[in-house]
Formats: C-alpha cells, structure tokens, sequence
C-alpha cells in the first residue's frame, strides 16, 4: 500500500524568535555597567535539536521551515499593519537564526508574504504529500489543513472551520498584528453573533459578517479591508514568480 511522504510546515519567525529571546542573558558587571548577550551558536543547537524532536514526533519524512520576507503585502491593503512593532528590540541573534535556517533547514521565504502565507499555500496546494503545519499561531486555524499546534499530535481543520475561524478573525481583529476589527469585539462576543452559523457556506457567512460591520457604523469597504488583512493566503492566492498577491474577495 502505497504511504504518503509526510512533511512538516514549520512556522520558523516564532521558533527563531523564542529560541533567540529565551537566550539573551543580562549581566550586571557593577558601577552601572549592564550587558546583553547571547550564544549564537546555542541558539543554533537548540534550534537544530527542535527540528529533529519535531521530524520525531510527528514522524515525518521531511520538513520545510516557512520564514517572512522584509515586504509584506499587507502594509498596502492597511498601511499600519503591523506598525505597532516597529519600535520594538528584536532578539539580538535573530538575524543569524534566519540566515541558519536558509543555510542549514530547508528555509523558505516567498517575496512580498508572510510565514504564515507561505504555510497556508503549500498546506493547500494539490499534492502527494501528506502535509502538517507545525504552529502555535492561531491564525492557522483559519487554513483548511492537518495542524500541530503542540508539535507531538495533529488535527485536521476542515473546510467550514476554517472560513469560519477567519470570520470570527474578521471580527475581532487582532491587536498584535496592529488591525482592529470591530470596536469593542473580542473573541466571546464574535462567537456570540456568529456562532449558529458554524456550518454555513463562506459566501453566507461572508454576509452576516458584512451587515455586522454595517450595524456597528462600519463601512462595506472597511469590512472587506479587515477581511484582506486578516485572510492568510492559500492555493490560487498567489504567483511564485511575479509576488503578486491575488487580494481576498468573495
């Protein structure tokens, strides 16, 4: 019986970022005198060694580790997409972390998109391949797609679930990557307005979700601006060779 060659999507900004940060070391040398630092190459081992404990876990055959280019096609859609973190201090090893991945793990970045763009094509593009998309960002649950969030099981998102987790992302928005939603719409009450409809075909649901924003004062075109900034790419979304982004609409 032929068995399918499994390989894992792995979201490498997070893994090098905890790895990079949880490695900085302050040292206070006295008279004032403070410094940070930090072991490139234990950073390095210890990202290696997650990768294998990985591949072992989930037993996979192979893995690619998805990193985001410095364009990102969302700052067209919503120029302070992602804003709020421009004055915020990157791990000091990071960029090494980066260019470690692109030397020694199967690294990838895809021009003008994020990790999390580059996970949700390949997850979703026809394949032989069995293929897993290892996070812990719940954005991932908005993809169609088997995932790990714990990097040791799986569980498959269906179709439905998916459109409608990113519905539910439409409303709430997400104050980390700096786009708002609906004002005073947090996670409970999305699911409260929307809940019922679980089940419900994306263009449906894509139309509660617009007289929602309607209700609250919202305009259609500010609904559907959410809606792009929060949709993350899958198959068809995309030119490999251009870096053209075909934006979300339904």
């Amino acid at each position: 019986m032929y068995k399918k060659k499994k390989v894992l999507l792995i979201d490498g900004d997070i893994l090098a970022y905890q790895i990079a940060t949880n490695n900085e070391v302050e040292t206070n040398w006295g008279d004032g005198l403070w410094t940070l630092h930090s072991n490139e190459n234990s950073c390095k081992q210890q990202f290696d060694a997650v990768i294998d404990d990985l591949c072992s876990n989930l037993s996979a055959d192979d893995y690619i580790v998805a990193l985001t280019d410095k364009n990102n096609f969302r700052k067209d859609i919503l120029p302070t997409y992602k804003s709020n973190r421009n004055s915020k201090r990157k791990p000091i090893v990071l960029n090494a972390m980066r260019e470690h991945i692109m030397e020694k793990h199967n690294g990838v970045v895809w021009k003008n998109l994020e990790a999390d763009d580059v996970m949700g094509i390949m997850a979703t593009e026809p394949t032989q391949e069995d293929r897993v998309i290892v996070s812990i960002d719940k954005d991932m649950r908005t993809i169609p797609c088997t995932l790990s969030n714990d990097g040791t099981t799986t569980e498959q998102i269906p179709q439905r679930l998916a459109d409608y987790n990113f519905m539910i992302q439409v409303l709430t928005g997400d104050k980390v990557d700096g786009y708002d939603g609906i004002d005073g719409v947090g996670i409970k009450t999305a699911e409260k307005l929307i809940k019922k409809y679980t089940n419900v075909p994306l263009l449906d649901l894509w139309k509660i979700v617009k007289g929602i924003y309607k209700d609250k004062g919202y305009t259609e075109q500010e609904a559907l601006q959410q809606a792009r900034v929060a949709h993350i790419l899958r198959h068809g979304e995309y030119n490999k060779k251009t870096g053209k982004v075909t934006l979300w609409q339904i």
